[in-house]
């Protein structure tokens, strides 16, 4: 269900309950797609969905989960209506009262005849005669929902030229990054570049119209085609890859206190250039950009630092810390010491040292910190952007 918020009236409830001819597939679309939509937790229950579509209040998620679907709805009809091909197969589309008056059986065929068909198989003739009704209004249905989606494309074009998406770049000597303060480069809807003047005026004078979405029972438009409006001036710019398919770049940001730089690569997806992490954290600034140390990266990738070590790690660095503790007890010895050691601390004393710093160590302590970090890692990992 959708978290606590304010409550909206979906506008277009009467549409899509006309267009997918009841509420059942709204509920399964948002079974499957509850992920991706901003403020759904989960299914959202039918009852919760016939308020929407009878054009009662629900919370603001759901409501805009369903101004989600009207889109998809409207950019590919066709893939939202396409009826099966089939006679066979007509009641998992709608009742077969809906397909005896949509099909126009009367007079044809008698209405007891047809609701039966599944337990006493309709005459050869009658078959044929069905089926070609099925063809025809399927082929008209169609052919409705693809003029539909063209009309709407011109329209999403002419307002992505009126207003337009745009890229922003700066180039530092080899560096590119995005960003403002350098030049910028028209991504996402092609516009009407490219088009012809015919397309132009039409897409002019289709913005002027309502475009509602296909009468799936009459299997036409419900609106009436403008006259094209003739502009020879339409501006447009193409949206096309200005550096190549793909090119290396960074990204400055800053995390925790530090700033960072990262090292990743553009990719041109048809549109636009999309982000691929190649080394996050490659740079620190520190009076220049410098390698992180483990420690950084730890505390740049986790959050967390290792503070502890178990027996086993800190036993294989036995001879390395002796060596390095030894030498620089000595080269820093007291008064005191140098009273007590005259030749120098005995080797002895530092192993000494070593053995008890062992002693205190606590190894399911040390071991918990390191699975923590290493989980925190992986969920680092996991965040990084792929290559789609």
């Amino acid at each position: 269900m959708a978290t606590k918020a304010d409550s909206l009236v979906f506008q277009e409830a009467d549409a899509i309950k006309q267009f997918l001819l009841g509420n059942k597939r709204v509920v399964a679309w948002i079974a499957d797609n509850w992920e991706r939509l901003e403020g759904i937790t989960g299914p959202v229950h039918k009852s919760t969905v016939s308020k929407a579509l009878s054009g009662m209040a629900v919370v603001a998620p759901v409501a805009n989960a369903l101004d989600v679907l009207f889109d998809e709805i409207r950019a590919d009809p066709w893939e939202w209506c396409k009826p099966p091909e089939s006679i066979d197969a007509l009641t998992d589309y709608a009742p077969l009262t809906w397909w005896f008056k949509t099909l126009d059986l009367k007079g044809s065929i008698h209405w007891s005849r047809f609701e039966r068909m599944a337990k006493q198989p309709l005459k050869a003739e009658d078959v044929e005669f069905v089926q070609e009704r099925l063809n025809d209004w399927r082929g008209r249905l169609r052919a409705a929902c693809e003029q539909f989606q063209s009309d709407e494309a011109l329209v999403r074009a002419l307002h992505s030229d009126e207003f337009p998406e745009y890229q922003c770049w700066v180039q530092d000597g080899d560096e590119i990054r995005m960003g403002h303060g350098g030049f910028r480069r028209r991504v996402g809807n092609p516009g009407l570049h490219g088009r012809s003047d015919e397309e132009i005026g039409l897409a002019w004078a289709l913005a002027d119209a309502t475009l509602t979405l296909p009468n799936i029972e009459k299997a036409v438009l419900t609106y009436s085609k403008p006259r094209a409006v003739p502009n020879a001036l339409h501006p447009s710019e193409p949206v096309e890859p200005w550096n190549g398919d793909e090119f290396e770049g960074v990204e400055i940001d800053e995390v925790a206190g530090m700033q960072v730089k990262h090292r990743v690569c553009f990719y041109w997806d048809g549109q636009r250039y999309l982000v691929e992490d190649v080394e996050p954290f490659a740079f620190v600034w520190d009076d220049g950009w410098r390698a992180p140390t483990q420690d950084e990266r730890d505390l740049l990738e986790t959050g967390m630092t290792v503070e502890s070590t178990t027996k086993a790690q800190f036993e294989a660095k036995r001879e390395q810390w002796i060596e390095s503790a030894w030498a620089s007890r000595n080269a820093n010895m007291g008064l005191m010491e140098r009273v007590q050691f005259p030749d120098g601390i005995p080797r002895s004393e530092i192993e000494a040292d070593f053995q008890a710093r062992l002693d205190l160590i606590n190894d399911e302590a040390a071991a918990d910190e390191q699975r923590e970090i290493a989980r925190r890692r992986i969920a680092f990992m996991r965040r990084l952007r792929r290559r789609k």
